[in-house]
């Protein structure tokens, strides 16, 4: 059961660090991030003991996943680009008068 946990795990750090890098749900992907990253260090304080999650910083990777999750904005992701074009997709609406779909 360890190998498909490993693969499934290691699939989702990439798959996850390719959603932050683009900016998809941000604050969610980070979230997500957050928790699979507090998941590894636990797993790997009760394996290796305090030292060996410290040593690579991985609570700090948490905290700074977490606090990603937590912003208000994003300026140069995809989630903001698709929000300034539903605005800009709203406005055009209400100034014609027009709906689409």
């Amino acid at each position: 059961m360890i190998p498909p946990l490993g693969v499934i795990a290691t699939g989702a750090e990439i798959l996850f660090d390719l959603l932050l890098l683009v900016g998809w749900h941000t604050s969610a992907t980070a979230l997500l991030r957050g928790l699979l990253l507090l998941s590894f260090g636990v797993a790997m304080t009760l394996a290796l003991g305090v030292k060996a999650p410290l040593n690579f910083a991985v609570f700090t990777g948490v905290g700074g996943a977490l606090l990603l999750a937590n912003c208000e904005g994003f300026p140069l992701s995809v989630d903001e680009l698709l929000f300034r074009r539903s605005i800009q997709r709203r406005t055009d609406e209400s100034s014609t008068g027009l709906r689409f779909g």
